[in-house]
């Protein structure tokens, strides 16, 4: 397989690259098909592959541009309750890009099981967060703080949440708090760069912490609108790629049974 660097720019290199970030922890010989399906949808030359799986399946995956994750805030058993953390894997990210690519502008992060359908993906999520004046771009974002939110109300549950707010936020209104799905998201390099510099003060669930984090930092988090209906949480995906395609998705969750075919 033939693999090319990851920061290595083509000639034919687009303006403002996207980073590909993939998160996986599947066998093998499926993130060896889940490489090849990326590259025929992104540049080659921007996946980078982040393992969550063990350490010597991650040393059998011949490719170059990946990291292992050591976080144990990623490696949580019910997400939601023990408050699965990303922080840890997008710091490592930022730092693999602080070496090997500068030239990146955008991050578009994905789990493996949420699938691109169309070829030009990172140019469509480039015009729509321009179009939307946004630094973030989710699925599914909703301002749930005084609704009856479960995730909100589990954080409530400590005083500790609403005063961190208060704490660092560059907004009129510390209260605000956001919820994104966290299978899928698009980030620029600033808002990224942004939310990766700060430490979790507490365990908070990611779907809660990253958007509001970026929203008191001053970031500006929008929702993919009508892509949300391509964007689910239970029943899988795979017979359905050609006709999600067809009525126009950009990405499709979940998809997991397409690299164990």
């Amino acid at each position: 397989m033939a693999l090319m660097r990851l920061g290595e720019v083509p000639k034919d290199a687009p303006m403002n690259p996207v980073l590909n970030l993939i998160l996986t922890h599947q066998s093998t010989p499926a993130v060896h098909k889940m490489i090849g399906y990326w590259k025929d949808h992104v540049d080659p030359g921007s996946i980078l592959i982040a393992y969550g799986g063990s350490r010597d399946e991650f040393d059998r995956i011949d490719y170059e541009a990946k990291f292992f994750i050591e976080s144990s805030g990623l490696r949580t058993r019910d997400h939601q309750r023990e408050f699965q953390s990303y922080t840890g894997l997008f710091q490592a990210a930022e730092a693999f890009l602080q070496m090997n690519g500068r030239h990146f502008s955008f991050v578009h992060f994905a789990e493996y099981d949420h699938l691109p359908l169309i070829e030009d993906l990172n140019q469509r999520q480039i015009h729509r967060l321009q179009a939307e004046n946004a630094d973030v771009l989710g699925f599914h974002v909703n301002q749930v703080d005084g609704t009856s939110n479960p995730h909100f109300l589990y954080h409530m549950a400590s005083t500790e949440f609403l005063q961190y707010w208060m704490k660092i936020t560059r907004r009129n209104e510390f209260d605000v708090v956001l919820s994104m799905f966290g299978s899928g998201s698009f980030w620029s390099r600033e808002a990224f760069c942004g939310v990766t510099a700060l430490e979790e003060p507490f365990p908070m669930y990611m779907e809660i912490y990253l958007p509001t984090l970026a929203h008191h930092l001053g970031f500006r988090v929008r929702d993919f609108g009508e892509q949300n209906r391509f964007i689910g949480v239970l029943k899988d995906q795979t017979d359905k790629i050609k006709e999600s395609t067809r009525a126009g998705a950009w990405t499709l969750h979940p998809v997991k049974k397409l690299w164990s075919k």
